[in-house]
């Protein structure tokens, strides 16, 4: 996995004696954004309508794109208009009896499905991570507003790709686990993509007989079927190849979440984390944009007792006691 050069630090001969070992900080895109940087997606989207608008065009066709999109763009990546794209590729399915049918077309139906989905999936990803290795971060005297009381010496478990906390903060590389891998690292695999877990009833080919069935359908549909993996996002694999960094948080009295949007499809990490701490034991303070409530829900999802919560807005730094 892309995050084997930390497990040494978060390995078991880590001393969990200072109190900065006893410390967690759990960052998300909320904490780039309150610096000023540009990470949001819809920064994406722009970036990408003016570096590929070929794949913008697509993007534009076969799903809603509209703010909700963008706020949502991992979750939405699940929602192709499968139905707009099959019955567009169908122009290149000619009937095997028409006047203009002849062999060299035999396969079109099946390339214009790929040239979509290569589009949307891969394409689109490459595209994402060219431009998650050109977003500029700030020096420490360049960020405009105050910066938060963080702690140096303790340790950090981020969903970001950039290293915002290092540049700005000075945290040591050692402290910080990149959980979806690091833009500094170009070997790194970027993760992305949507939660829906589909089941063999959500396959397009689902309860076709084969034997009746056009060939270049069922081809086609397997396509499709195959975007949908392409764009999942693998959260159980990346959980269980990373279980040193989670197997070292035994010990941990602090858990500060600081701009992370406490999402669906990144509840699976927190819930991985939960089962190696002693939860009586440890304190959490959660951050939020503009109320509470949906943190609030998703640390109650997780099983976390509300009495060890304190709720606290990412934009008033003075309200947060990382000690």
């Amino acid at each position: 996995m892309t995050n084997k050069d930390n497990t040494q630090y978060f390995g078991s001969n880590v001393s969990k004696d200072t109190l900065g070992e006893q410390i967690l900080y759990i960052v998300g895109n909320g904490f780039d954004l309150h610096h000023g940087i540009r990470s949001s997606y819809y920064a994406f989207g722009a970036y990408l309508k003016a570096v590929d608008g070929a794949t913008y065009d697509e993007l534009e066709r076969y799903f809603s794109v509209d703010e909700q999109f963008w706020g949502e763009f991992e979750a939405q990546l699940a929602n192709l208009d499968t139905d707009s794209l099959l019955d567009d590729a169908s122009t290149f399915l000619a009937g095997y009896g028409d006047e203009d049918w002849s062999d060299s077309g035999h396969h079109d139906y099946e390339f214009e499905l790929t040239r979509v989905v290569k589009a949307i999936s891969s394409t689109l990803r490459q595209r994402f991570a060219e431009w998650v290795r050109q977003i500029a971060i700030p020096t420490p005297t360049e960020v405009a507003t105050k910066l938060l009381p963080i702690r140096k010496d303790a340790r950090y478990l981020t969903f970001n790709y950039t290293d915002t906390l290092q540049r700005v903060y000075g945290i040591a590389e050692s402290n910080v686990f990149h959980i979806h891998g690091a833009a500094g690292r170009i070997n790194d695999r970027l993760v992305l993509g949507h939660g829906w877990k589909r089941g063999l009833v959500d396959s397009l080919n689902f309860g076709a007989d084969p034997e009746s069935m056009d060939t270049r359908v069922m081809n086609g549909n397997e396509i499709v079927d195959n975007y949908f993996t392409e764009t999942f996002k693998p959260t159980a694999s990346v959980i269980e190849e990373n279980q040193p960094f989670f197997q070292s948080l035994q010990g941990l009295k602090k858990i500060y979440i600081m701009g992370h949007s406490l999402s669906n499809v990144d509840l699976p990490y927190l819930e991985e984390l939960c089962r190696h701490i002693d939860a009586k034991d440890v304190q959490w303070q959660v951050s939020f944009h503009e109320n509470s409530s949906d943190a609030e829900a998703s640390m109650h999802s997780i099983g976390v007792n509300s009495e060890k919560v304190l709720f606290v807005p990412l934009t008033k730094p003075n309200m947060w006691v990382c000690t």
